[in-house]
């Protein structure tokens, strides 16, 4: 299975999956069953993922996203030099979306590759099928993950600073090509707020509107060590090869944060077993999330030998 199958596969299960399993505690680590390997079969590891879903009130499509990134701690310079990256990106869905039209995420990956050069911290923006693109930062046309346009921007975010994301009709509007969607991000220490970009969408997919967002967004945590461990090419036999790294999502709205979820759910895949298309079999290594009553989260990936600094609790 090559790069963009397994990123398409990755993000079905992330984003348009319903009634996963609940595995974070309040404020604590998340639980799971890790996996024995059968008799004289060595046991190697994959990097683990994090994925939380929230629900807004149903019946209601949205006009805006917002939600609040928080960098609690950056993974260590020798991922990058590995060739490696984290990424933490929250997801959303357009009214009648499909696979290929209407979804998409944004983020911060700490090492961004971008049409094969590796750019330092980066946000990463993508909507499935998007058919326009506008931006002061790196636009790709031609992204073969999302089959539409790709924007990334260079961003040197500061551990512990909050960073609020708002999703909205862009400066562009609507024309007859489709609804302009804006990104735009404000560092809530500075109060300095970055235009990252705008992505054109088909306001009628299938027939139906999709001028709205749905109102079900989702977060995922994702360490790129699986491009090397999926099929074995480099076997990790011990969890502490993947560097840590984490990020709190905070104040989730829409609706220019006039609306708050109702519900949410998290989950990690510890202890999961992954066979590669090749037949190579691992096992993914300890990861958590802590979360609040306030549908605040913390995804933690890669291995802590003590358990991660807790930012919702401050």
């Amino acid at each position: 299975m090559n790069r963009k199958n397994l990123l398409i596969l990755l993000f079905l299960q992330v984003y348009l999956l319903t009634g996963i399993t609940l595995v974070a505690q309040n404020s604590g680590a998340s639980k799971s069953n890790e996996q024995k390997p059968a008799t004289n079969e060595p046991l190697y590891y994959s990097p683990g993922g994090t994925y939380s879903d929230w629900y807004f009130p149903s019946g209601d499509d949205y006009t805006s996203l917002e939600w609040t990134f928080v960098p609690v701690a950056d993974p260590p310079p020798s991922l990058a030099k590995q060739g490696l990256l984290h990424y933490y990106a929250y997801n959303f869905s357009l009214a009648n979306a499909t696979s290929n039209i209407g979804s998409g995420y944004a983020g911060f990956q700490t090492n961004g590759i971008f049409k094969n050069s590796f750019q330092g911290k980066v946000i990463n923006f993508s909507i499935w099928g998007s058919n326009g693109g506008r931006s002061k930062g790196m636009l790709n046309a031609v992204n073969e993950e999302s089959g539409g346009y790709q924007i990334m921007y260079k961003y040197n975010w500061v551990p512990g600073q909050q960073y609020r994301f708002e999703l909205k009709q862009g400066p562009s509007g609507e024309d007859s090509l489709g609804k302009w969607w804006g990104l735009w991000v404000t560092n809530k220490s500075t109060e300095v707020k970055d235009f990252i970009g705008e992505q054109r969408v088909p306001s009628t997919i299938n027939g139906k509107s999709a001028v709205k967002w749905k109102a079900h967004t989702s977060m995922f945590g994702e360490d790129l060590h699986w491009w090397q461990s999926l099929n074995g090419h480099t076997k990790y036999k011990d969890q502490s090869s993947f560097q840590p790294s984490a990020m709190a999502a905070v104040d989730i709205t829409a609706n220019g944060g006039t609306v708050k979820p109702v519900r949410f759910f998290n989950l990690i895949n510890s202890g999961k077993p992954v066979t590669g298309s090749n037949g190579f079999k691992s096992v993914n290594s300890k990861v958590s999330i802590y979360r609040d009553t306030m549908f605040n989260v913390q995804h933690n990936l890669g291995y802590w030998a003590s358990p991660a600094p807790n930012y919702l609790k401050k």
